[in-house]
């Protein structure tokens, strides 16, 4: 057999045509032999040479989608011009941000059921304790330049990647608007406990946008939550 001379273009056939039926059908009622037919012509053993599951794959697209949820700064700078520590964790919390980085979660995660899929979860979860070192370089920062007070940064950071990204966001648990403020309050008030000032400017407004009472998500809420 000939060696593909253009493995990244498959790698992004593939992608493209998960992310599709991923974000359409959802994660829980697309099949990799969905995936295989939607390439317009791959084999299964090319798709599996770059994908060996389901959850692999899956785990390439939310990364590409969600790329915005787990960015520390903004690359196109050096830090030291991007502001203290603490304004640069702000940023991230910002409306506009928040905004960008909920609507990218729930155009992946809308239809999908936690509760079906426990290895994701517990992939998504070890993603996020390995992908901690911006975090843990940010938090060093802000101990020089005297915006934060973190005593153990390393464990900071993985509470804070961990809950921005896994709890705090509605779609591995859904919530009502109230539930979701409630939510943005114990986070900020966490972070406070952890020497991590961040305040909510704006944040619970964009967050409660996505609760389960607002309009277009009462059926988003049964679909995520509904049994096994």
């Amino acid at each position: 057999m000939a060696r593909n001379a253009h493995p990244e273009l498959t790698q992004e056939r593939i992608i493209k045509a998960a992310t599709g039926l991923f974000t359409s059908r959802g994660y829980d009622k697309t099949s990799m032999q969905d995936i295989i037919d939607a390439t317009g012509g791959l084999s299964k053993g090319a798709v599996y040479h770059h994908f060996q599951s389901k959850e692999d794959l899956f785990d390439a697209v939310a990364d590409r989608l969600m790329r915005t949820m787990s960015e520390t700064t903004n690359k196109t700078r050096p830090r030291t011009e991007q502001g203290t520590a603490l304004e640069q964790l702000q940023s991230l919390f910002s409306p506009g941000r928040a905004r960008k980085r909920l609507e990218a979660a729930e155009l992946m995660f809308r239809k999908f059921n936690p509760k079906a899929n426990p290895k994701m979860i517990g992939m998504e979860f070890t993603a996020m304790v390995d992908e901690r070192d911006d975090f843990v370089d940010l938090l060093k920062q802000g101990n020089q330049d005297g915006s934060l007070h973190v005593d153990h940064v390393e464990q900071a950071a993985e509470i804070l990647r961990l809950l921005a990204n896994m709890w705090l966001l509605p779609f591995f648990r859904r919530g009502t608007q109230a539930e979701l403020r409630t939510r943005t309050a114990c986070f900020f008030t966490i972070m406070q406990s952890l020497g991590i000032p961040l305040q909510d400017q704006g944040f619970s407004d964009s967050l409660a946008s996505f609760g389960t009472d607002t309009k277009g998500n009462n059926k988003a809420k049964t679909e995520s939550e509904g049994g096994i």
